[in-house]
């Protein structure tokens, strides 16, 4: 399944080189010292992530953490990045972690409003690669990430996390005078580097047969004089973007606040492609009496983008730039203006898609969370919690009527279809509604002087719904862009889906002199994605951590002068893949379509399968934590081994069945690897510091089991 390995390099502010003391949450209702983990969690500040310069979170966390491959899935200004936390762990679903904005279960699925429909054409024409809705995130707001990479660290959030967990904490006020901070920068974006092209004074006139491939002219001495064309100049630009944010912060002892707003845009280094985004969020904390406070956060994005058709689509510039023949020129136009068809096979001329062809996204996204502590007797914290996730993205297409003939497959017709008759129209919407509600309770307990006892408990309950609705039509006469213009109204698409999760958890730590630490946890879930036989699943988490610094024999083994901080760790952790399939997936889906002028019921072409489960992954983490030459000098080593079972891959039926596959667990992979995190502190001043860090990570995926041959 694949290799990777990768070696990062980054300056930044020197902090605490292992940070043993830093509070981290993992999925219960209050946070953990390092010091007590037995698996690896790795923290990103916010002033790191904004010296990358990007307004996307993602991308600003590429080379920050160990473990992690970013990757950008296309050069769409607002275009979707993809995030594997120690390699894939599916290959039927998606293999992204799971993300929490300050405890809210956040949607970043992948959904594009600005296509086609496949029910009519059947085919890739203007792309598929769409946002991913983590891009609304303003990068200024977060005050810290948490990546949990694996299902050791991730194993308390069950169901959701066999890809590991991505948690981001936005910044909260502070008591005192009020802070107002303005922040601005400009980016500049071009194009690496163009795909050479041929400069040849002639180009080859030999005809070739279209079935022996066989040429039957002379080869070198039928050639024709022409004009050489670099279509890259003509597509391609100098993208400017500017991100600004301006905040005020401030508060009293009882009441703290942050708000913010900020301007985002960015142009797309293809012409007529840019995004933009408005965001608006307020934090406040408030202490009610000496046992309750509430926390709650409010967060509004207004997001815009102008798109063009990308990837391998028919419609894409790129497409026919490296296809037609750089011979033609491209902006030749006839008597009436219109643009000339180029090259053979009906190719599109590209200048008609840049100038013509309109593709725009619009979004409105509501993040909403509230948060009570209460302490009710000493010792105990009890912590509720609930939060929404609601997002609407609206798209439309407009195709004009071309004056030249392209592919006719696209508008339906034949070889001697009327270019005039052609153009069409899409509006699309996808509506996503979240919501999470949490109920924790902590209970801290000294068993003896040196031993100590944590014990944590909850239940939450997820509830999600989508909705994604078409309509479009071909046909337009000039200029007229709506669907409802259209000649021929082509079939629509209404689908919708919900789900629901319920859980509960209990996890105990026992504490021995402040210097060994010992977890374990179980999880239950429920989820109305699986069949009733496999509704509920159970994981189970361990870990262990040694500080063997803080132990009373370090000083005397005269290495405490030079050697500050030593920590072995183990853990072991469960985790599910909820995702793994559809909210419908295990049963039947049956659709509306047109047989014989009449409206008929088609089934799917999956065989149903009630007995289905979620993909499980398991895994065993080793590693270290140690620090040098009074924090100078860091080093964090781990080492995972992780089995995902239960695989879902869809089987080939026979024909006779009247499907064509049928999905099962039948399947198992397995990643492994190491993780090295080296960072040092060369120059140390009052005034200056500078800290230097070395990421290296390497994955290996296998396939350990594909099901072999079976036939249904």
């Amino acid at each position: 399944l694949g290799t990777a390995d990768q070696v990062q390099v980054n300056g930044a502010l020197a902090g605490d080189a292992v940070g043993l003391d830093e509070v981290i949450v993992t999925g219960t209702s209050q946070g953990t010292t390092r010091k007590e983990l037995g698996s690896y969690v790795s923290t990103v500040k916010g002033d790191d992530l904004n010296r990358a310069g990007s307004g996307n979170v993602l991308s600003s966390l590429q080379g920050k953490t160990a473990g992690a491959q970013i990757s950008q899935n296309s050069g769409d200004p607002a275009g979707g990045l993809s995030v594997r936390l120690r390699g894939i762990s599916s290959v039927n679903s998606s293999s992204e972690p799971l993300y929490i904005i300050d405890g809210v279960i956040v949607n970043n699925s992948t959904t594009r409003v600005t296509n086609t429909s496949a029910n009519y054409d059947g085919g890739n024409f203007v792309g598929s690669i769409g946002q991913n809705r983590m891009v609304d995130i303003n990068p200024a707001d977060i005050d810290r990430i948490e990546v949990l990479n694996g299902a050791a660290a991730a194993a308390i959030y069950g169901s959701r996390a066999n890809s590991g967990v991505i948690q981001i904490f936005t910044k909260r006020g502070a008591s005192g005078k009020a802070q107002v901070s303005f922040n601005t920068s400009l980016t500049i974006s071009e194009l690496r580097k163009q795909i050479e092209v041929n400069q040849s004074p002639v180009k080859f006139g030999g005809s070739v047969n279209s079935q022996t491939q066989d040429v039957l002219t002379p080869a070198l001495t039928n050639t024709t004089p022409v004009t050489r064309y670099n279509y890259q100049d003509y597509i391609f630009r100098t993208g400017y973007g500017t991100d600004n944010t301006v905040s005020i912060s401030g508060g009293t002892d009882n009441t703290k606040f942050y708000t913010s707003a900020s301007y985002f845009t960015n142009q797309g280094i293809i012409k007529n492609t840019d995004f933009s985004r408005y965001n608006l969020r307020a934090n406040v904390d408030q202490k009610i009496t000496e046992w309750a406070s509430l926390s709650a956060g409010l967060n509004y994005i207004r997001s815009a983008a102008n798109e063009k058709p990308d990837g391998n689509s028919f419609f894409s510039p790129m497409n026919s730039v490296t296809i037609i023949g750089n011979f033609h020129d491209i902006f030749a136009r006839d008597a009436n203006g219109n643009l000339l068809a180029v090259g053979e096979r009906g190719r599109v001329n590209p200048v008609s898609v840049i100038e013509d062809i309109k593709q725009r996204q619009e979004t409105n996204r509501v993040i909403a969370s509230a948060n009570l502590k209460l302490y009710p007797v000493k010792n105990l914290t009890l912590n509720f919690l609930v939060g929404v996730d609601n997002s609407g993205a609206n798209g439309t297409t407009y195709i004009p009527p071309f004056a030249y003939n392209v592919n006719p497959d696209f508008f339906g017709g034949g070889a001697s279809l009327d270019g005039t008759l052609n153009g069409y129209a899409s509006t699309a919407s996808n509506n996503a509604f979240q919501f999470n509600n949490e109920i924790n309770a902590t209970y801290q307990a000294k068993i003896s002087d040196k031993i100590s006892s944590t014990t944590q408990l909850g239940y939450s309950f997820q509830y999600e719904q989508s909705r994604y609705q078409l309509v479009n039509g071909r046909g337009l006469a000039p200029l007229i862009e709506t669907v409802n213009a259209a000649a021929t109204q082509l079939p629509s698409v209404d689908g919708r889906t919900q789900l629901s999760v319920t859980g509960g958890y209990l996890q105990q730590t026992f504490k021995y002199k402040d210097h060994f630490f010992l977890t374990g946890a179980v999880r239950v879930d429920q989820s109305t994605v699986f069949g009733a036989d496999n509704r509920t699943q159970t994981y189970f988490k361990g870990n262990a951590s040694y500080v063997l610094s803080s132990a009373d024999y370090w000083k005397s083994l005269g290495v405490s002068s030079w050697w500050d901080t030593f920590k072995i760790r183990a853990a072991y952790g469960e985790s599910g893949n909820l995702t793994g399939i559809g909210a419908y997936d295990r049963i039947n889906a049956y659709s509306t379509q047109s047989f014989l002028g009449r409206a008929s019921l088609f089934s799917s072409a999956q065989l149903a399968n009630e007995n289905v489960k979620p993909e499980r992954q398991r895994e065993l983490e080793l590693g270290t934590d140690m620090s040098f030459f009074k924090n100078r000098l860091g080093l964090q080593f781990n080492w995972y081994n992780k089995k995902v079972s239960d695989l879902l891959i869809a089987s080939v039926t026979a024909p006779s069945t009247g499907f064509s596959s049928f999905l099962d667990n039948i399947g198992s992979l397995q990643n492994r690897g190491i993780e090295l995190v080296l960072n040092g502190t060369p120059l140390k001043s009052n005034d200056f510091s500078w800290n230097t860090t070395l990421v290296f990570n390497r994955n290996r995926n296998k396939a350990l089991d594909v099901g072999g041959l079976r036939l249904f």
